[in-house]
């Protein structure tokens, strides 16, 4: 009886290790044969956006003399309008007040300045997206001017202004553009005002520090901190444009040098810098994050044949701004700005301060040149090359 149990359980047991072992073959087998999709990377979505920068927009009394005298107001912009036509953001700053049927039309007596509303017709015409309105001449016409200047662009263009306001709750507006699946955003300051604000107009013009004061103070730069790191929550692109530094000189200042390290700081991508109606350089701040910095690009539009508080080389200098490209690509949520490059553009009037029109400096033949009314003030080419050699670092010069 114990023989034949003991032949039963060694039979179990050989069952079992049987079981076990056709199981496992058919385990292996299915896994062998078992069609395991393979994941297939995705390539990273690139986003691209071409910029446009230039600098201030300042209409003066030759201009509109000219236009008086029969000008074509079309002429001036006919040269440079193609750099605008194949971008996808254009950025400027609107330096005089766009006025209306109330307001006469003023081009710099006593630095007042006051445009017709058909100059807002011309600057719309070259396709800027954002104009920053914030400048020593915001205040030029008191409120008005203020109001009129953010209704014309508001109701006559697709331009997005920056920096002044109609209402206090309008302060804390986020003024951001999405272009190609890009998020830029935008703050717009000054350093003053020419015409003092009224205490209760104040909040309408965007200041990095107080009408009365010549520094920056620790509670300007708390207020700015507090705007900037709002505005970069919903942003992929910082971009501040900056009326700043001093007039007449290719330098810049030691506040401009000490608010490029802070906007840097707060991780600001590119500082857009005018007001000192001469180039001075760009460089890139920064060691961890890197910000593009345009201490200035001069005036873009200005028509003044002789400024007497300043020097010869100055009121040359004054007739050349700098147009600049730049590329922003957007790869994984990084940001990179790249292929920048930069080109004089040139005012230019005849001897009889007429023909006013913007000549970039690659069709500046020597025609043009000796045809100018600075010619024999100094304003060669020579000169627009040397001083554009002198300010602008090579890294970002065309030739």
């Amino acid at each position: 009886m114990k023989k034949l149990w003991f032949m039963l359980a060694i039979l179990i047991i050989i069952g079992v290790i049987g079981c076990s072992i056709i199981f496992t073959y058919q385990k292996k087998e299915e896994k062998e044969n078992t069609d395991i999709p393979i994941k297939e990377e995705v390539p990273a979505e690139t986003h691209t956006a071409k910029l446009t920068l230039v600098g201030d927009l300042l209409f003066e009394s030759m201009y509109y003399n000219a236009i008086n005298n029969g000008e074509d107001k079309d002429l001036y912009f006919s040269l440079v309008k193609d750099y605008f036509l194949n971008d996808d953001l254009s950025i400027g700053n609107m330096e005089v007040v766009i006025g209306n049927d109330d307001m006469p039309v003023k081009g710099g007596d006593n630095y007042n300045f006051s445009a017709p509303p058909w100059v807002g017709n011309l600057v719309a015409s070259l396709d800027f997206e954002v104009l920053s309105t914030a400048n020593n001449h915001a205040y030029d016409q008191g409120r008005n001017g203020v109001i009129s200047t953010i209704d014309y662009f508001k109701n006559n263009s697709d331009i997005l202004t920056v920096g002044t306001f109609k209402e206090k709750e309008d302060v804390n507006q986020l003024h951001i553009l999405e272009i190609n699946g890009i998020r830029f955003g935008f703050l717009a300051y000054t350093m003053g005002t020419n015409v003092k604000m009224n205490q209760e107009d104040e909040y309408m013009v965007s200041l990095y520090k107080s009408n009365y004061s010549s520094v920056v103070t620790d509670e300007d730069k708390l207020r700015m901190k507090k705007q900037i790191e709002e505005l970069k929550k919903q942003v992929d692109v910082t971009i501040i444009l900056m009326h700043w530094g001093s007039e007449y000189t290719f330098t810049p200042n030691d506040t401009q040098k000490e608010l490029a390290l802070f906007f840097n700081s707060l991780g600001v991508d590119i500082v857009v810098g005018n007001h000192s109606h001469n180039i001075q350089p760009i460089e890139w701040v920064g060691d961890e994050h890197k910000t593009l910095v345009y201490y200035s690009l001069g005036n873009f539009v200005s028509a003044d044949e002789d400024i007497p508080r300043t020097n010869n080389t100055f009121n040359n200098a004054y007739q050349i701004g700098l147009l600049s490209k730049l590329v922003v690509t957007k790869e994984n949520n990084k940001i990179e700005i790249h292929d920048i490059t930069t080109e004089p553009i040139i005012n230019y009037y005849d001897a009889n301060l007429q023909n006013l029109k913007l000549i970039p400096y690659h069709l500046y033949t020597e025609d043009i040149e000796v045809s100018h009314y600075r010619y024999k003030q100094g304003f060669t080419k020579d000169f627009i090359s040397n001083t554009y050699y002198e300010v602008i670092p090579e890294e970002f010069r065309s030739f």
